[in-house]
């Protein structure tokens, strides 16, 4: 097989991975825009290489003419989570977004594979969903094949030593690799039960958080909005002010101050268009 034509049948999953990638990302942007706890810590991407394919495709005597039907992954998505109890939440939005959009367009699922509730001998643990994807090419609509992996933090750390020793070894890791790997699965298990432990604790700190964040943003743009129609004195009081607020820490007192910003920078519009008004009239 030419290499003019791997990179034919490589593009549109090329294209596919940069699309869920940034759907994925724009999700979990959604969600803290809104002031919501995200599901989704991180998402990566990337085309199977070509020797991976060749390799898999040797290994599980896959015939060329049956690559892209038996080789479900040379699309792969991997969205990382904080706690196991979101691989959950991710797993659904991604289960009601394709039946949202079945027999229509974009994604389907084909399968799921469960390593989390059936861990894998060698101590791998993850969520995989493999799906039908659909891109645009210059010869028309192509649907391929995507496997997206689900997984905490903890269980992507062991999973990417792993995979860095099968690498190295091939099929034959050393007897005491093995049994080291197989102990360290079980202190990723009690690591991520532990996390799930404190997982209350955690949300709230971090949306108290990225409560605080969008609030200092707020008040920053309204500041420098009244800075376009106020007297600069009473705008240099009213940042002096927000400053200390700041610098206190507190909240619930920044939130009544983002209040009472928002009626002086109501009160400065209205004048505003009643000013504009009696521009007109004259």
């Amino acid at each position: 097989m030419e290499i003019q034509l791997w990179r034919e049948i490589l593009s549109p999953y090329e294209q596919a991975v940069t699309e869920l990638v940034e759907k994925f990302q724009h999700l979990s942007l959604e969600h803290r825009e809104r002031g919501l706890y995200s599901p989704i810590e991180q998402v990566t991407g990337r085309v199977k290489s070509i020797t991976s394919i060749l390799e898999k495709m040797k290994r599980k005597n896959i015939p060329f003419e049956e690559m892209e039907e038996q080789v479900e992954d040379i699309a792969g998505i991997r969205i990382i989570c904080q706690f196991e109890e979101d691989i959950d939440t991710v797993a659904a939005i991604i289960r009601r977004v394709s039946d949202l959009i079945a027999g229509r367009s974009d994604m389907e699922i084909k399968c799921i594979k469960d390593y989390i509730a059936h861990q894998k001998e060698s101590g791998y643990r993850s969520y995989h969903l493999v799906i039908y994807y659909h891109v645009e090419t210059l010869n028309g609509p192509k649907k391929i094949q995507a496997e997206i992996q689900i997984r905490t933090m903890a269980m992507n750390f062991w999973a990417t030593i792993e995979h860095s020793l099968q690498y190295k070894y091939k099929t034959n890791i050393p007897p005491y690799v093995k049994e080291r790997l197989a102990n360290a699965a079980q202190a990723i298990i009690a690591l991520d039960g532990e996390m799930s432990s404190v997982r209350n604790e955690i949300m709230n700190a971090q949306n108290s958080s990225l409560m605080q964040r969008n609030l200092v943003m707020d008040i920053l743009q309204n500041i420098e909005n009244l800075y376009q129609k106020s007297n600069r004195r009473e705008v240099e009081k009213i940042q002096d002010e927000f400053y200390r607020i700041y610098a206190s820490n507190d909240l619930q007192q920044l939130k009544r101050f983002h209040q009472q910003l928002d009626i002086i920078a109501e009160g400065y519009c209205a004048q505003a268009v009643t000013s504009e008004g009696w521009d007109q009239n004259l």
